[in-house]
């Protein structure tokens, strides 16, 4: 995450257009904001567009803008997404989820810088840094030709790929903290305390939601705590399972017997509910045992 702020920083002084990539809830929405609000443009609008949200038939208005009596409900002239951001920035979200049909379009806007409302042949400037995020596979539609290759390698000058939460697991429990405090701040409340039990079962969980479903999962329990300290009967059921690895996780990750070990000892003490002589028993390893490997692991 440090190189991917420096990476940030460093891109925020150019104007070259950006590509974000990672798994849903990474983050991606963050860093484009943040590379926005890192740069000369910060005080100007930063537009997003959730492409995949907007209706097929809107799109393209919705983008480019429209004359009056464009369409049959064009009763009024409107301008686009593009026009919006003005000297800013415009975040184009999942924009491989944009129709075929739409993309010769905004490339042509990309590459010339200039685009043009519905109903209309006068041309307007296109002043806005383009900021896109894609998901992964995004190779895979190039290569089947459902997004166009001419179009990602406009989009694609420069590239911030943001790694899941289940590669950053240094960052689980300040994130968490962190949800809490402001969790707790919209009531006027004291944020709560996270039990070492609880946190251990959201360290050794594997996030495939990411940031976003740490964030709800935090949001849930403490409203279920109400006020007390979050424990793991405010977590819910999908946390306190036994942390399975996916072969194709597993494959990509390449976990360490240490890390399958520390998972497989946090999810016995989890169905112990926190019971050192009962968790050693399931585990088949003396309470000194179960210590010692507690210790060796952080887990204390």
């Amino acid at each position: 995450m440090r190189a991917l702020l420096d990476e940030l920083r460093r891109y925020a002084a150019t104007d070259a257009n950006v590509l974000i990539t990672g798994e849903t809830g990474a983050g991606k929405d963050t860093v484009a904001r943040a590379l926005h609000e890192s740069g000369p443009r910060r005080h100007e609008p930063f537009v997003p567009v959730d492409c995949p949200a907007l209706p097929a038939t809107l799109l393209e208005s919705e983008l480019f803008g429209h004359e009056r009596g464009a369409f049959t409900d064009a009763t009024s002239a409107r301008a686009g997404r593009f026009e919006i951001a003005g000297r800013g920035s415009i975040y184009l979200d999942r924009v491989n989820e944009l129709p075929l049909e739409i993309q010769p379009k905004l490339l042509r806007l990309v590459e010339g810088r200039r685009g043009e409302r519905l109903g209309s042949n006068i041309a307007f400037d296109i002043r806005a840094r383009i900021i896109s995020s894609v998901e992964p596979g995004i190779e895979d539609k190039v290569r089947d030709g459902s997004f166009r290759r001419d179009l990602y390698h406009r989009l694609n000058v420069l590239l911030l790929e943001v790694p899941p939460l289940r590669e950053r697991v240094g960052d689980m429990l300040p994130l968490a903290r962190t949800f809490l405090k402001r969790a707790a701040a919209r009531i006027g409340r004291t944020p709560p305390a996270l039990t070492a039990q609880a946190a251990e079962a959201l360290q050794a969980h594997l996030w495939p939601g990411n940031v976003r479903e740490l964030r709800h999962t935090i949001e849930r329990a403490f409203q279920s705590a109400d006020g007390g300290a979050i424990t793991l009967d405010h977590l819910p059921p999908e946390i306190l399972e036994a942390p399975a690895l996916h072969p194709e996780t597993a494959l990509a990750r390449r976990p360490t017997l240490e890390e399958v070990e520390r998972r497989y000892i946090a999810a016995t003490l989890r169905h112990a509910r926190g019971s050192q002589t009962d968790a050693a028993r399931l585990l088949g390893i003396s309470r000194k045992a179960l210590w010692e490997k507690r210790k060796r692991y952080g887990m204390e």
